[in-house]
């Protein structure tokens, strides 16, 4: 596929995943020190592809080898757009299993485990995420569905595609720079909120998610191939988030708005100090939710 066909896809994100048979690539983290048999996180098809062994093999692989790394954290972005748009927090436990699409973008649809922390109860949880990155410097990520199972015939049949028209001119486009030294005191200062210490020392409780967001910023920077030096990165010291939304809204309800820009500033456990711009877009679809990110580090 030609590079420019690449781009074009990862950048409308809009395209339904081939449903045909499809042979995917091993999904194992590269350069693992684990002793992984190949046939655990390998996702195939074939003509005589038989869903009911393939999900009970999965299913072993998971429980025995745990799941691929990049599965549980797409599941959490799903989970995150959930909670977003439903006024929950539901918390991730575990992946079920996982059926994966590869085109020139990676779909996934992942169900896991996830509790309710107001009464510890347990729900089953399905997501379909696709990412893709664009060029070297940005990634984008979009969920076209989430919702708890078992699901309600009514449920079943609500499906809407993805409509990049309906999102608001404001934030698509190119990425934004970083922030402007004078923003936060300018003319548009009515558009940004910086949460303050305090705030930051209790976003790993009540905002983990912001502590996803740089997860995710780590992933686009170092792949797949250092999926096991992400989880020695956490946890993250925050020092730095601004959000900035188009409208005039609440200070503290700019981090919960369904379109707003973060501009995120964090160090690692190691010490090392990045910076990443996250875009997130919806375009007011039950299940929609676009996150499109940039990092330096």
């Amino acid at each position: 596929m030609g590079n420019g066909m690449w781009k074009q896809e990862a950048r409308d994100l809009i395209e339904e995943p081939s449903q045909s048979n499809v042979k995917l690539e091993d999904q194992r983290p590269q350069g693992s020190s684990f002793s992984i048999p190949r046939h655990a996180w390998v996702h195939r098809r074939s003509e005589d592809f038989d869903s009911y062994k393939y999900y009970k093999q999965q299913r072993a692989d998971i429980v025995k080898y745990g799941p691929n790394p990049i599965i549980v954290l797409f599941g959490r972005v799903g989970l995150h757009c959930y909670n977003l748009q439903k006024g929950t927090n539901l918390q991730y436990l575990s992946v079920l299993n996982v059926d994966v699409w590869m085109t020139s973008i990676f779909s996934y649809c992942i169900t896991l485990e996830a509790m309710d922390p107001v009464d510890n109860s347990i729900y089953e949880f399905k997501a379909q995420v696709r990412y893709a990155v664009e060029n070297i410097d940005c990634l984008s990520a979009i969920t076209t569905r989430c919702r708890l199972k078992p699901k309600t015939p009514e449920e079943e049949d609500k499906y809407y595609l993805w409509n990049k028209d309906l999102v608001d001119d404001f934030y698509k486009g190119d990425m934004p720079e970083w922030i402007r030294e004078d923003a936060l005191t300018g003319s548009d200062k009515l558009q940004y909120y910086e949460m303050k210490d305090s705030d930051l020392e209790e976003v790993q409780e009540e905002n983990e998610w912001l502590h996803l967001y740089a997860e995710l910023a780590l992933f686009k920077k170092w792949r797949s191939n250092k999926l096991g030096a992400l989880e020695t990165a956490k946890p993250f010291e925050m020092k730095k988030i601004v959000v900035e939304t188009k409208e005039n809204v609440e200070s503290k309800k700019k981090l919960k708005a369904e379109n707003a820009i973060f501009y995120i500033s964090f160090k690692t456990r190691c010490g090392r100090d990045c910076n990443c711009i996250i875009r997130k877009t919806t375009d007011g679809k039950p299940g929609h939710f676009l996150l499109k990110l940039s990092v330096s580090c």
